[in-house]
């Protein structure tokens, strides 16, 4: 049963990832559009910033779930690696205590904001897109990245990306 879950969280992770960056592809050609209308047509994509910056916070969150389940994510390390291996125990039982009280915190916030968006109807200024489908985002990526915390323990994700100057575990 746990083994089904936590295939269930990483092919979840996974799929919002490729979302993620479907979203970044369509940003980059949606910029590389509205500037090729600006210098050809004399006029950009009108709703172009908008949905440009819409996109993005796509890009950023779907991502986020699956780059922490990878380990790819930003770490200090040298004071983890300086310390002995229980200190070094208690610093990542710390970090996941931190990170799992932020996204709770988050998504709880979020999720009023994208309720209170929801009930007044919000929308962008220029093309009128309605803002709450893209605000759901942000509480659903910080539940799943509490998903995949609790699918690696108390521990952080072992990072699978090594560069040459750094020194593996």
């Amino acid at each position: 049963m746990l083994k089904k879950m936590s295939a269930i969280v990483e092919r979840s992770a996974h799929g919002a990832f490729l979302l993620g960056v479907l979203s970044g592809i369509a940003m980059t050609g949606l910029i590389f559009v509205s500037t090729l209308m600006r210098y050809i047509g004399g006029r950009p994509v009108r709703f172009s910033d908008e949905l440009a910056g819409l996109l993005f916070l796509s890009m950023t969150f779907l991502c986020l779930p699956y780059v922490l389940d990878k380990g790819r994510h930003i770490r200090i390390e040298i004071v983890r690696r300086l310390v002995p291996e229980p200190a070094a125990g208690i610093m990542d039982m710390i970090g996941t205590l931190t990170l799992v009280t932020f996204c709770v915190v988050f998504a709880y916030e979020a999720w009023d904001f994208m309720e209170f968006s929801h009930s007044i109807r919000s929308r962008t200024d220029i093309s009128g897109i309605l803002l709450w489908p893209w605000m759901t985002l942000m509480p659903i990526s910080m539940l799943l990245c509490i998903l995949v915390q609790f699918r690696h323990g108390i521990r952080q994700a072992p990072s699978d990306n090594v560069s040459s100057g750094e020194v593996g575990p």
